[in-house]
């Protein structure tokens, strides 16, 4: 057998023996949680249908994790639906760049593999957080991007999106904030997830890549440390892998999750202008506590647990 036969026959031996191992349903703990997020927020600019879908959807989520779905798959179906609901700034709804057209980012993080999908300034996909699992799945890589990349994710099974699928593109009226989309869950199992999906921001520059497709900056998940999703100024995510220092602050530093969370939105805002370096990240740790700093004028944000009925809200406490 030739190295190349070799590596593939050792790569499919390597899928197969993690999905084996995988459990069909998660039931070996009662604790479970999701948090997600629908991008900062201004006063006046978040329609009531944006918190009531949430807490809606965040019920539905609830019931499937405490019937045993894994983390990895209720993240993946809670952005899909943020996406497809025409509410937020990613998939339907996503705002378009300063030549007119969308181009959308996205990843997902499974914290019990430690593998992870994503994918960048891709213009034509229906679900782009379908995309990233595909890539996670389907791959041996972690992101793709462009045209090129677009076609490897359509011929493994991504849908494109119909016409007249973008909303904001069509030029129909709709609030003038829109926001990235997120979640972080933990399961059953103990296992946990997070992924996040967006537009990128009004006006960007074609080609522009933000935070929410890069591991570490945008998304991030570890079992036994927390999962998280970022929204914001995604330069400054970028370069202080916001999602991973939160980790880190917890695995090295001893950090709770909500210190830890508080301290990288904070090194981030004081790096900033007064503008920039402003946003905001929900994160959920391995006994399902809640962490959602934001240094935004708001965040729309709502989460549940075995413990609690969906919630959401976009400034102050939420409800």
């Amino acid at each position: 057998m030739g190295l190349s036969a070799l590596a593939a026959s050792l790569l499919l031996a390597a899928q197969g023996t993690a999905a084996a191992d995988a459990p069909a349903s998660c039931a070996a703990q009662e604790d479970y949680a999701i948090i997600v997020h629908g991008g900062t927020a201004r006063a006046g600019q978040v329609p009531e249908e944006r918190l009531t879908f949430i807490r809606s959807m965040l019920g539905e989520m609830r019931e499937d994790l405490r019937e045993g779905s894994h983390a990895v798959d209720v993240a993946q179906e809670a952005i899909r639906r943020m996406e497809a609901s025409g509410l937020f700034n990613a998939g339907r709804a996503s705002i378009t760049n300063a030549e007119g057209f969308v181009e959308n980012d996205a990843s997902i993080m499974d914290g019990r593999t430690f593998e992870a999908g994503a994918i960048a300034s891709m213009t034509g996909l229906k679900s782009p957080i379908t995309a990233a699992r595909l890539v996670m799945d389907e791959t041996r890589h972690v992101m793709m991007v462009g045209d090129r990349g677009e076609e490897a994710v359509l011929e493994r099974g991504a849908e494109p999106a119909p016409e007249g699928w973008f909303l904001r593109a069509r030029g129909h009226d709709e609030p003038e904030e829109h926001g990235t989309v997120g979640a972080a869950v933990l399961d059953r199992c103990g296992d946990l997830a997070a992924g996040t999906s967006t537009g990128g921001y009004d006006a960007k520059i074609p080609g522009r890549v933000g935070d929410s497709p890069v591991i570490g900056a945008g998304t991030f998940a570890k079992n036994g440390v927390m999962a998280a999703s970022a929204t914001g100024h995604g330069e400054y995510f970028v370069r202080f892998g916001a999602t991973r220092s939160i980790a880190a602050r917890m695995e090295y530093g001893g950090q709770g999750l909500e210190e830890a969370a508080e301290a990288v939105i904070a090194e981030m805002q004081a790096a900033g202008d007064g503008r920039s370096g402003r946003g905001g990240i929900v994160a959920v740790d391995a006994e399902g506590n809640f962490a959602t700093p934001f240094s935004s004028e708001g965040m729309v944000r709502g989460y549940a647990s075995d413990e609690e009925a969906p919630v959401a809200g976009a400034f102050g406490s939420v409800d």
